[in-house]
């Protein structure tokens, strides 16, 4: 869901079996099995695996330079027209350190889930927000790109911190967090952007009306994600 601008197409989708069934989980027979398939939003190709009141599944973005792909899981209600869970995507960094410690440059990937092939990569460069104000911790502070601000904290060879879209609308809030190189100059680590979706299956079980959040608090953003099944 997080958007970067490079060279890419439609994912395939492929999700790994699921392998998980509660002994207290409410029941389903296989013909109740409606959530099973792929289902298209305006956005996204979602590839959805039931396994009784437990479900898996995956959503890959039409233009792959603009969202990215993730994962999905949660239950069903009891009567098998409510699917809640949680989404998750994530991917890797690698930021270069300036010599005046005024900006980074690097790359990222997103995880592309069942994906063959290399993961998608994207540039990533941001200037500085006011000094340096720890010469020990200089990742430590404010940071500024093209689309987000990252807030940093480094703690001697650990960094840790979050960043925030400048539109909302186009991209989710996410947390940062690796490690540096002993010249301090390479900061590595990893990205995750994870939030809370229901989606509320139509009574002909041809599409589903959905919402999901930004982040598990609160006050995370609400925003609309309904889908229609593909036959």
């Amino acid at each position: 869901m997080r958007s970067y601008m490079f060279t890419g197409g439609m994912v395939i989708l492929i999700l790994i079996s699921m392998n998980f069934v509660l002994a207290e989980t409410p029941q389903v027979s296989s013909s109740d099995n409606w959530w099973n398939g792929s289902w298209m939003s305006d956005d996204y190709t979602v590839l959805i695996l039931q396994n009784d009141a437990n479900i898996a599944g995956s959503y890959d973005p039409e233009d792959i330079s603009v969202l990215d792909s993730g994962l999905l899981k949660g239950t069903l209600s009891k009567d098998k027209k409510t699917f809640s869970g949680i989404w998750s995507e994530s991917g890797t960094i690698t930021y270069i350190l300036s010599d005046d410690l005024m900006s980074f440059s690097g790359v990222g990937t997103v995880n592309q889930e069942g994906n063959i092939g290399d993961p998608f990569t994207y540039l990533s460069n941001a200037t500085r927000e006011g000094e340096v104000k720890d010469l020990n911790n200089t990742w430590t502070g404010t940071w500024k790109s093209a689309s987000n601000i990252y807030t940093f904290t480094q703690n001697g060879s650990v960094v840790f911190g979050s960043y925030s879209p400048f539109h909302s609308e186009e991209d989710e809030p996410g947390h940062i967090d690796g490690v540096v190189s002993e010249d301090g100059k390479k900061f590595t680590g990893s990205w995750v952007e994870t939030g809370n979706f229901t989606f509320v299956l139509s009574e002909d079980k041809k599409s589903y009306t959905g919402t999901y959040t930004t982040s598990f608090s609160d006050s995370g953003s609400l925003e609309f994600w309904n889908g229609t099944k593909m036959e």
